[in-house]
């Protein structure tokens, strides 16, 4: 399927659109896709809409429509996390941070054997916050999650820490076997290929799991291992 961006003629830079206190930084076109996937799911029948026709066959003003309606969206979204694409991007610096202290707390053990590597959480996390993981799942399944974080309260600010760290404790069993580069190479191409809307449905309960035992909790400052699928699935049907 033909990007967003194909049709949008650098409507982040100048034109009738702009994107308030933030500048363009790379990745930021990824954020604008699944709601351009949305707004085309309305005029195009093919379910598979990601491979479907090329929506550059539609009407312009059609076109026109879908991204007004995705870039009103994108904009709405950065409204939340601006921090994130402003200069030197300290709102990402920040979350990336704090998923090292979160994951020190959830899986001291996975925490002590990437610092014994030598990984740094910027290395593979940065692009975890920078393109909302979009980069790590599908497109269908991105939608599935954003629909969740639109429902949460600060979802995309806040509740998105916690999908970070549950998406890595879920890869402890590997990680804790593999070197340096071994871990470098897996985190860049994690095996989510095959992930439906079941995967990405665990994924937020076990999100939230984590949420309500640490967000605004003193068990937030207490550095221990809580890691276990005791509780897993004991959260809200996402």
């Amino acid at each position: 399927m033909r990007q967003p961006n194909d049709h949008w003629k650098g409507y982040y830079t100048f034109g009738p659109y702009d994107i308030p206190a933030s500048g363009y930084v790379q990745g930021i076109n990824d954020l604008v896709t699944p709601f351009w996937q949305v707004f085309l799911g309305a005029y195009i029948s093919d379910p598979n809409i990601e491979f479907g026709m090329d929506p550059g066959q539609l009407p312009k003003p059609v076109l026109d429509a879908v991204e007004a309606d995705s870039f009103w969206c994108l904009t709405k979204l950065l409204d939340g996390i601006q921090d994130n694409y402003i200069a030197h991007q300290p709102g990402i610096q920040r979350q990336v941070a704090d998923l090292r202290d979160l994951t020190t707390r959830i899986d001291g053990d996975l925490a002590k054997h990437l610092q014994n590597e030598g990984v740094e959480f910027i290395q593979f996390s940065f692009r975890w916050m920078n393109c909302l993981l979009m980069r790590e799942i599908s497109v269908q399944n991105t939608i599935r999650m954003w629909d969740t974080y639109l429902a949460e309260e600060d979802g995309f600010s806040s509740f998105h820490l916690y999908v970070c760290a549950a998406f890595l404790v879920k890869w402890t069993e590997q990680l804790r076997k593999m070197d340096f580069q071994e871990i470098m190479m897996f985190l860049q191409s994690l095996p989510t290929r095959q992930w439906t809307e079941k995967d990405i449905e665990l994924l937020l309960s076990e999100a939230f799991i984590w949420q309500s035992l640490f967000k605004g909790s003193g068990a937030h400052l207490k550095n221990t291992n809580s890691r276990g699928n005791g509780g897993v699935g004991m959260g809200p049907d996402y």
